[in-house]
């Protein structure tokens, strides 16, 4: 069942990205995902608000946790645009895309237990996430999209482990602490970097879809931190990072976007190697 909501999750995530992306097209990226990011922040209080007035705030070390994964998010969704402005999606994409080789790599070191099997379809589920996000083989690269990209990955894989030490004190207010300290980032970010936001604005009819974006990606981390309470958090960060693979199919089927070879060979690998884990 781990795995499953693990996969779910990540269609969720991938669909959240695509619908982003689009707007991102005609929207500063930072607009596009401050307003997405408040927009799920105002959902989430609400679901808080409710749980509050049934069982009370929760204890222990939710919040630190919480605030340390929506800050990490934060950072990493900023190094990403960032990244994307200054290089070419071929090579800042794959290496955000690496991001789960941070929780895999603590789980591993805190306990998790992985069979030869399921080791193996973990390295090809990550393995065609990096094919499936277009990764360029030639031309020259320069130093400081490479550097954002990294940046991006360590930021997303640790928002991933915070999330899962979060959520063992409880989804909800974790999810509500880390849309917290990701839209008080953001809104930091945004007023110390002001040139961030230049380009195009949004408007009042873009502000409905701007908010499904952010309760997609709500909705996505919600359903990792249900998963990461009974699974493996190595296993259960891999299954999650497949988003690339949704956005690749999404823009394909819905915007007609020819899917260069080695994205299509990324797929398969992917597939087979989730194949391999659940089986």
């Amino acid at each position: 069942m781990s795995a499953f909501l693990a996969i779910v999750a990540s269609v969720v995530w991938g669909s959240a990205d695509f619908g982003g992306g689009i707007f991102s097209k005609r929207i500063a990226a930072i607009r596009v995902v401050a307003i997405s990011q408040f927009g799920a922040l105002l959902a989430m209080s609400v679901v808080f608000g409710a749980q509050l007035l049934l069982s009370g705030a929760p204890t222990g070390t939710t919040w630190l946790w919480g605030a340390a994964a929506g800050a990490a998010n934060a950072m990493a969704l900023c190094s990403l645009y960032a990244g994307l402005s200054v290089g070419t999606m071929g090579v800042v994409s794959p290496i955000a895309s690496l991001g789960a080789v941070v929780p895999v790599t603590i789980g591993l070191l805190t306990g998790d237990t992985l069979g030869v099997v399921v080791g193996i379809g973990l390295f090809l589920a990550m393995a065609g996430a990096v094919l499936a996000a277009g990764p360029e083989f030639t031309g020259d690269v320069s130093r400081l999209p490479v550097l954002l990209a990294v940046c991006a990955a360590l930021g997303f894989g640790a928002s991933l482990y915070f999330l899962h030490a979060a959520s063992a004190g409880g989804v909800i207010p974790a999810l509500w602490m880390m849309r917290v300290a990701s839209v008080v980032e953001l809104v930091v970010i945004w007023r110390l970097w002001p040139g961030l936001a230049n380009g195009g604005k949004s408007r009042r009819r873009d502000l409905p879809l701007l908010l499904v974006v952010g309760c997609g990606d709500l909705a996505a981390n919600g359903l990792f931190g249900l998963a990461s309470k009974d699974g493996e958090v190595s296993l259960i960060s891999v299954l999650g990072s497949l988003y690339p693979i949704a956005t690749l199919l999404l823009a394909r089927f819905v915007l007609h976007e020819r899917m260069r070879p080695v994205q299509a060979a990324g797929v398969a690998v992917a597939l087979l190697g989730v194949v391999l884990v659940v089986s």
